[in-house]
């Protein structure tokens, strides 16, 4: 091979009409030394890198990047914590009507929303409309996406009644040392608040933590599968209110079959009157959704039907006196706001697996919700900046006896589709539940429960659709159709808790499971290109001679190393020369090789420099016979991103193996991770950094120049 000074490097692009491969485009020729990645960083030398960290401010993750401990920066600081102070000085007054409107459409539906969710998380009605005001107004200063809708919503609030009903039972029920306190509802609002600040802190740390990836641990079909599960309980969870019976509220493993059992028991006690009140305000509520759906984007501001259930809801029942006929109504609720106070973590012990989860969770809906309307409005989302924005709203909002809350699908939804353009929106929309508080509450006392059972019914069926997702997913994907079912039926028959667990286990085991067996194809060259493919997808590609070419379409690390290991073994001689594709080379009348460029053009070559067999006139190299031993093996490490020890230690058994039997091993296109991992750890000993090779082809020519 000539020295690397002495050998020149050109592309020449250059239209052939005789090209029977490339007839309609130009056809690239390039001439250059063969490198290995000794070679390479001799003639490049890369730029030395630094191993060491920047301090605390590095390690604080996205929401601080870019930033040094430094008085200079502290301005560019309190900007990335604060966002409001980059778009609120540059609000053009031109979007304040778009805002406005789409504000109170948004506000009208966070009413009801607020006192219907509450009664999923077993609070009363108040705690429920403080929900949907305080996260929205802190999430303003601190959040980047201008669309979510943040307050309660229907799967997180049964999650927190789970969480609250547990603890209260925990504390004050069966065998338990305290007694119950006089005031059950100001209890479980204050155990509420705490699980809040628990899941605040969480997010907090995970957010310092740049722990934000765990959500990449939860898939969509996982998580359309939990939501469709969650909607489930969250549909049974309202037989009592909109039947009139009382039924236990259950928790734990095969608590909605316990629940069914007593239901239909529990018949022959069905209040008339509420349930023909449910059947009546869930066909108005359905018919309305269902229009508003045909209509779509032909009518831009929907009908706010479940501020009008409220409202008829409560009109008839002071009119008609549905309480005299025993139809449940909310009761009293108080005007105002409590005192803020800061909550107890006596008791966080029995509260931490729910926030945890819960934590995990709302942000995943959250930030899902986010990059959705991000990507639709082109503007940029900081994730990172998400989690700790959602981290601070937790917490101060637990102060003023506010739940854990997400993103509400329908709300931003309305939100979008009403031309809220930024988190005024937001705002306008909170203002409404504000004056609902201070001087509407009072008067919704005689307001049925089952109009609230209604509403929520129909809120979740959108949900009951994501049905459809297992024939969509049986198409493509049938391990993320498993994925759905699995989360899907421990959600339904276990509970919450149990169902996102066992779905995200079961994610993670497909994954070590597709790891675990990974494709390795054996590849061929396509004649004249010098490109290589699958043998098994492409008829055109040929293998070489005395080469077998492989490449690991997976990470090598213990969980497949054994099974590489046997598919790397050293193959039957038939089976290399199967395919062997037939080269034609000739000598030129003085003695040179010649590389042929185009159709009339031809350029000497250096005999000892590495050309392409492929596309060169010389002596044959391949008669389709089986008298080609084997004699060098390469691996193409392309997709292998990253190795272990156990991986190193089985490459470097793979490569012994093969020396013995007189084969070389190369590996081609191997990551700088990898490289820095063979380097450092010392396993592999037979592959030099020689042997590993820029490119599959600059391995080929290689081994084939070396094989003469």
């Amino acid at each position: 091979m000539a020295s690397e000074s002495q050998t020149q490097e050109e592309d020449l692009y250059s239209p052939s009409e005789s090209s029977t491969l490339f007839r309609n485009g130009p056809q690239l020729v390039l001439r250059r030394p063969v490198y290995s990645e000794r070679s390479f960083a001799e003639a490049f030398p890369p730029l030395s890198t630094s191993k060491k960290t920047d301090g605390l401010c590095s390690k604080m993750g996205g929401s601080l990047k870019g930033v040094n401990c430094t008085l200079h920066s502290l301005k560019t600081l309190i900007f990335q914590l604060f966002p409001i102070l980059q778009w609120l000085p540059k609000y053009r007054k031109s979007l304040m009507m778009e805002d406005i409107v789409a504000g109170v459409t948004v506000g009208i539906l966070r009413i009801p929303h607020g006192i219907a969710h509450a009664d999923l998380a077993t609070l009363s009605p108040v705690y429920g409309l403080y929900t949907n005001i305080f996260p929205q107004l802190i999430y303003t200063v601190f959040g980047t996406s201008r669309h979510i809708s943040l307050g309660t919503m229907a799967v997180i609030s049964i999650m927190v009644g789970n969480a609250v009903e547990n603890a209260y039972q925990g504390l004050y029920g069966g065998d338990a040392l305290l007694s119950p306190p006089e005031d059950e509802a100001s209890e479980r609002a204050r155990i509420a608040a705490t699980l809040t600040l628990m899941v605040g802190l969480i997010q907090l740390l995970m957010g310092l933590l740049r722990f934000g990836i765990l959500t990449n641990y939860l898939p969509e079909p996982l998580v359309r599968g939990f939501t469709t599960g969650a909607a489930c309980q969250v549909f049974c969870s309202q037989f009592n209110h909109l039947f009139g019976i009382d039924l236990d509220r259950r928790i734990g493993p095969f608590s909605l079959v316990k629940m069914y059992t007593q239901f239909f028991s529990s018949l022959s006690s069905v209040n008339t009157t509420t349930m023909l009140i449910s059947i009546l305000f869930l066909s108005v509520l359905i018919s309305v959704k269902e229009v508003q759906d045909f209509i779509g984007d032909r009518f831009k501001w929907p009908l706010p039907v479940e501020m009008l259930v409220i409202i008829l809801g409560t009109l008839f029942s002071h009119l008609f006196k549905f309480s005299r006929k025993g139809v449940r109504t909310v009761g009293n609720i108080p005007s105002g706001f409590l005192r803020p106070h800061i909550p107890s973590l006596a008791h966080a012990y029995t509260l931490l697996p729910d926030a945890f989860t819960l934590s995990v969770v709302s942000y995943a809906l959250c930030i899902s919700l986010a990059n959705i309307f991000a990507k639709k409005h082109k503007y940029e989302l900081r994730a990172n900046q998400e989690l700790l924005a959602f981290g601070i709203t937790h917490s101060l909002s637990s102060m003023m006896y506010c739940y854990p809350s997400t993103s509400s699908l329908s709300r931003t939804l309305l939100r979008d589709i009403s031309g809220g353009k930024t988190m005024v929106a937001g705002f306008v929309s909170t203002i409404l539940v504000l004056f609902v508080v201070l001087l509407i509450g009072r008067y919704l006392s005689s307001l049925p429960t089952c109009c609230l059972a209604a509403i929520i019914v129909v809120a979740v069926r959108g949900m009951f659709r994501q049905v459809t997702d297992i024939k969509k997913l049986r198409r493509y994907s049938g391990i993320d159709m498993l994925i759905w079912v699995v989360t899907f039926l421990p959600t339904v028959l276990l509970g919450l808790d149990y169902g996102l667990a066992i779905g995200v286990a079961f994610s993670l085991f497909t994954v070590i499971l597709r790891s675990q067996r990974p494709e390795c194809h054996t590849l061929g060259q396509f004649k004249d290109t010098g490109l290589y493919g699958n043998i098994k997808a492409f008829a055109d590609a040929r293998l070489i001679p005395g080469i077998q070419i492989m490449r690991i379409q997976s990470p090598l690390y213990f969980a497949n190393a054994s099974y590489l290991k046997q598919r790397l073994s050293l193959p039957e001689k038939t089976e290399i020369h199967r395919r062997a594709d037939q080269l034609h080379c000739s000598n030129g009348n003085d003695g040179q090789l010649y590389i042929q460029l185009s159709n009339h053009n031809k350029l000497p070559v250096d005999d000892h420099q590495h050309v392409d067999p492929v596309c060169v006139k010389g002596q044959s190299t391949d008669d389709r016979s089986d008298d080609h031993p084997l004699h060098t093996l390469i691996l193409d490490m392309s997709a292998v991103n990253f190795v272990d020890t156990v991986g190193l230690n089985t490459l470097e058994t793979i490569s012994q193996e093969h020396l013995a039997a007189g084969v070389k091993v190369h590996l081609a296109e191997c990551r700088q991770n990898v490289q820095e991992m063979m380097s450092a750890s010392g396993l592999v000993k037979s592959i030099s950094s020689e042997q590993i090779f820029m490119s599959l082809h600059d391995a080929v020519l290689h081994s084939q120049g070396n094989s003469r």
